[in-house]
């Protein structure tokens, strides 16, 4: 079977296109690799964003030129081509223009978004295209029943196994928006306080200043999926911010679930998970700490093997596609 794969998201696609190919599937990768950057600082571009700000009061040249140079090459990539199965991860990011043509091109289409609806509700005008729409939070499935929603968590993949002297306490690694850097500051000074060893390194825009201390690295360039392991098997627990907008489990849920690692996070809806076990995982508001010190004491509870392999990409490809035989993977 040919299936198209959709995502920009270049780093965690890796270990979905393995999954996929060891199904069988015969792979087109639409972002295989981005087309080149457009060269702002070149004379025609900057004399049009000039015009855009100042006559039509527009600040959005780039992006908008930015759109339509990927929409010429995603429409060179598709010509000609049919496929069994197009997926889509965060189809919000594309034009309606690419999903019809994509709808046309395919048997199937299936969607699945791994942030909450209502940060990125171009979806909405979307779902009239696909077969299949999965979310990974639960209060969307019972806010919008008109769309058919399915439920679909993260997953986790089995990374290359890295054997690392434990060298911190907490580690978190993630996109630096002001509620995480304030709860990773809190963490920051609970660490000091009880002698206990915190990294996090937060990723922010260039235009604001990196700053490094001992625990906390604010920092323009993300690292590596590679180095991400790495830290990970550096340290006794893992850290997980969630942010208010959902309440979806987040991949570093189901990479400490695969690595038998303890992991303290301030969502509360991970109680009602099927793995959940309150040795494994420390919930807090990162303002109340009390008893996380115990906890990272208490010997990590084994969950039975069944459960943990439903959430591996294995199983997740073939529930999220419907192809083969699968356990179905329910949200609470």
């Amino acid at each position: 079977m040919k299936l198209l794969y959709v995502n920009k998201n270049i780093n965690l696609s890796k270990p979905i296109l393995e999954g996929l190919s060891r199904m069988g599937f015969e792979v087109d990768v639409l972002i295989e690799s981005l087309p080149p950057a457009m060269n702002k600082s070149s004379l025609i571009h900057r004399i049009k964003n000039i015009f855009y700000r100042l006559i039509l009061k527009d600040k959005t040249y780039f992006i908008k030129k930015e759109k339509k140079l990927f929409e010429k090459f995603a429409e060179r990539r598709l010509k000609n081509k049919k496929y069994d199965i197009a997926f889509f991860i965060r189809a919000d990011m594309y034009s309606e223009k690419l999903i019809r043509k994509v709808r046309k091109q395919s048997k199937k289409i299936v969607s699945y978004q791994w942030d909450g609806l209502e940060m990125y509700p171009r979806i909405f005008d979307y779902y009239k295209y696909f077969d299949r729409k999965l979310v990974f939070d639960a209060d969307d499935i019972r806010r919008f029943p008109q769309y058919n929603l399915l439920p679909l968590t993260n997953f986790y993949y089995s990374p290359k196994a890295y054997h690392f002297e434990e060298q911190f306490d907490f580690f978190y690694v993630g996109v630096g928006l002001q509620d995480r850097i304030k709860w990773a500051s809190q963490l920051e000074c609970y660490s000091k306080e009880n002698h206990l060893k915190f990294k996090a390194i937060l990723t922010i825009p260039e235009y604001r200043e990196e700053k490094k201390s001992e625990k906390i690295c604010l920092q323009h360039n993300a690292i590596s999926l590679q180095e991400n392991e790495e830290f990970t098997s550096k340290s006794r627990s893992v850290v997980d911010f969630k942010l208010s907008a959902h309440n979806g489990a987040s991949f570093r849920v189901f990479d400490c679930l695969q690595r038998e690692k303890k992991l303290i996070s301030n969502n509360y809806a991970l109680q009602t998970y099927d793995f959940y076990h309150p040795d494994n995982i420390f919930l807090t508001d990162f303002e109340d700490f009390t008893g996380l010190k115990e906890f990272l004491q208490k010997p990590y509870h084994k969950i039975d093997r069944k459960v943990v392999e439903k959430y591996g990409i294995k199983n997740w490809l073939k529930y999220a596609l419907d192809e083969g035989a699968y356990e179905p993977i329910n949200l609470p």
